[in-house]
């Protein structure tokens, strides 16, 4: 009898345990979140994966995924939420949120409040890519992806997926951004992702895409501008985070033979120099590998390298004046300062200006140097 009534028991805690587990195909798959600041109220727009996809999302499939997108509008972003609840009809799982989008409206009045929401909803993790954008948030969660691949293979989900083909503004996780917000010295970087109809067609019809065409400069919760990507070109040839670019350089004094070189892994150390007057002097020491990809014909390959030189050097300064142009350190000597040399930071900090990078403390090394074609080969570079 005991025993029976222990088996009974048993099963009993076994089946109340459970008693709360939903089907997976019964839940929305919320797999990026857009923000946006209009008319004094915050628009969220959930898009979610659709389970008929999901199998596939290692792959392509025959025909173009379903995107599902719910909006919803609040004094909060979290009553803007629960107005999308009302009508999405099955429970939200938020555990693959990969995606974050901050329309342009919602940078100008600052993040603080939005990330202090999203950090303190313990259902969102903040794992996912950060952007913000000028353009419709729809419009980016709707764009498309070649080959029918679902949208959670695109190139904003998964950026350092195609940084080694051709990098472009380093990405940032919510969670860094989290961080780098609270940062008193930090400028944060937060690419931009637009819609692009240009680049790619299925057949003749024009295709719409996602691409990064620059980035937002935000310190301390304030949005200081915006950059293109061609204003930070400079930035993205010199950077940490870039694995391969390409730039073109002249062989001539006419400008007309022109030379395609892969630039690779630069690597980006930052010097403060007190000089003999006691005065701050800003240095950069940039070596970066580069291949001569494309020339058909016979190269002055020392004329190349002293003009490579001189590009990267001239390109680096100008992204760098952008940025200071908008009151923003893309370098960030005044967060190295800060953490490394505490002191000298808090004695700056209280000056009117901030010391500046001169063009000849910039210091370009490139190393190795090498040519794929034949006849260049062999020719020595030193």
């Amino acid at each position: 009898m005991k025993t029976r009534l222990f088996m009974i028991f048993f099963i009993l805690f076994i089946c109340t345990g459970c008693a709360d587990t939903k089907e997976i195909e019964n839940q929305a798959y919320a797999v990026g979140m857009g923000i946006d600041y209009t008319d004094d109220n915050y628009q969220v727009t959930l898009q979610f994966l659709d389970f008929s996809n999901v199998a596939k999302t290692e792959g392509k499939s025959d025909k173009p995924g379903q995107v599902w997108l719910g909006t919803g509008e609040g004094k909060t972003v979290e009553e803007a939420i629960f107005k999308i609840y009302r009508g999405i009809q099955i429970p939200i799982n938020f555990d693959q949120i990969s995606l974050f989008i901050f329309g342009q409206s919602l940078l100008e009045k600052g993040l603080k409040k939005t990330i202090l929401s999203l950090d303190t909803n313990f259902s969102i993790r903040l794992t996912g890519m950060a952007y913000g954008t000028g353009e419709s948030i729809e419009d980016i969660f709707t764009a498309s992806v070649p080959f029918n691949y679902p949208y959670t293979n695109s190139r904003i989900v998964q950026p350092d997926y195609l940084q080694g083909e051709a990098s472009t503004i380093p990405s940032v996780t919510l969670q860094e951004l989290v961080y780098q917000l609270n940062e008193k010295a930090t400028t944060v970087m937060l690419p931009s992702v637009s819609i692009n109809k240009e680049i790619i067609n299925k057949d003749l019809e024009k295709t719409p895409v996602t691409i990064i065409n620059g980035s937002y400069l935000l310190k301390q919760n304030q949005l200081k501008g915006f950059l293109t990507t061609d204003d930070l070109k400079g930035f993205i040839y010199v950077n940490d985070d870039s694995i391969r670019t390409s730039v073109v350089v002249s062989d001539d004094e006419q400008d007309e033979k022109h030379v395609q070189v892969d630039l690779k892994k630069p690597n980006l150390k930052k010097h403060i120099v007190k000089t003999k007057d006691n005065s701050i002097k800003l240095q950069l020491d940039i070596t970066i590998s580069a291949i001569i990809r494309e020339s058909s014909y016979q190269l002055d390959m020392r004329e190349i390298k002293r003009k490579l030189e001189e590009k990267l050097k001239t390109e680096a300064y100008n992204s760098y004046i952008k940025g200071l142009e908008l009151d923003s350190d893309i370098y960030q000597f005044e967060e190295f300062m800060y953490r490394f040399k505490h002191h000298e930071w808090k004695k700056l900090s209280k000056s009117v200006s901030f010391p500046k990078l001169e063009k000849e403390n910039i210091h370009i090394t490139i190393k190795p140097y090498k040519s794929i074609h034949k006849n260049n080969s062999n020719i020595n570079t030193h």
